[in-house]
């Protein structure tokens, strides 16, 4: 199984092909990725941990299976190179069906998708543009044991990646309520961002408006966060407002008052912490790889029909 990577830093969608990848040699595939000339190798690519899966070459005719995500499908160049043996299409976010997005003109070219929930599914699936069969498998957590294990020290965290300006005009607000707050705004490695949340009592998460699940609220609720979290679509595979999450709307008013909600109220903060802990568990790997150890099981079947 060949995978394909223009790997420019860390992020969630690389990590959740890592994840596919390893799945993959889980399941007794001889899987291989290549990168493209602009891909980093450095400590951030996970790929780097086993140099002996790493192509040189790009040469996916002679693949059994091609693994594709994003814009992976510019390395198909000929709608035909390649179409006789199966592919699998990650699709993570509800962009893909944006018609002003250059992802949505890859719908068309037949492949075995696997959508990371269920919006995401019904999103390019309301096109009426796909080509082949569409499957969900809602996307699983993957955290070192260590990150769930560090003292937590209390105090606020904000994920602001994804939303900068808000992020700081949040902590802003904050302060001028005396409320103090470790503001995340720019990219940090993967080992220092689960620090700073397992270490947190308190996380806010700002996603972009619309995501495909946004697994970094589920992740402050793996690690035992009272979690703020706006909706964005993707995260209603797993968000209970109210129950396991705060979700305010996405603007430094709503979001302060939910802040200071959870520092006055202890026993909701328990609450969310409880009901979030139970809820990230229901999103585990083993279950994700499973079902596409199923998938794969049957995809011979699958890719003939």
């Amino acid at each position: 199984m060949l995978f394909h990577r223009d790997f420019r830093g860390y992020t969630g969608g690389h990590g959740k092909v890592w994840d596919y990848f390893n799945h993959a040699l889980a399941a007794g595939w001889d899987a291989r990725v290549f990168f493209s000339p602009q891909s980093l190798r450095d400590v951030s690519n996970p790929w780097l941990a086993v140099p002996e899966c790493i192509e040189a070459d790009w040469q996916p005719e002679r693949a059994d299976v091609l693994f594709l995500a994003g814009l992976d499908w510019l390395a198909l160049p000929s709608v035909r190179q390649c179409d006789d043996r199966p592919i699998i299409n990650l699709v993570q976010h509800v962009r893909h069906a944006d018609p002003g997005q250059p992802l949505r003109a890859f719908l068309s070219r037949r492949a075995l998708r696997i959508c990371v929930s269920a919006p995401v599914a019904d999103a390019i699936s309301g096109t009426g543009e796909v080509c082949g069969p569409v499957r969900v498998i809602e996307a699983a957590l993957n955290l070192p044991d260590r990150s769930g294990q560090l003292a937590r020290r209390g105090g606020l965290v904000i994920d602001a990646l994804k939303a900068p300006a808000l992020g700081l005009a949040l902590a802003d607000a904050l302060n001028q309520k005396g409320i103090a707050a470790t503001l995340i705004a720019e990219r940090v490695g993967r080992s220092d961002y689960l620090d700073r949340l397992a270490s947190a009592e308190i996380a806010v998460l700002l996603p972009h408006p619309t995501e495909g699940f946004y697994l970094p609220a589920l992740e402050a609720m793996a690690l035992g966060c009272a979690t703020v979290v706006p909706d964005c679509v993707g995260n209603r595979a797993y968000l209970q407002p109210g129950i396991n999450a705060l979700v305010p709307e996405p603007n430094p008013t709503a979001l302060t008052d939910a802040v200071r909600r959870l520092i006055r109220d202890a026993d909701l903060r328990a609450r969310l912490v409880a009901a979030g802990r139970a809820t990230a568990a229901r999103f585990s790997l083993s279950e994700e790889r499973r079902r596409f150890r199923d998938l794969l099981a049957g995809l011979s079947e699958i890719w003939a029909a």
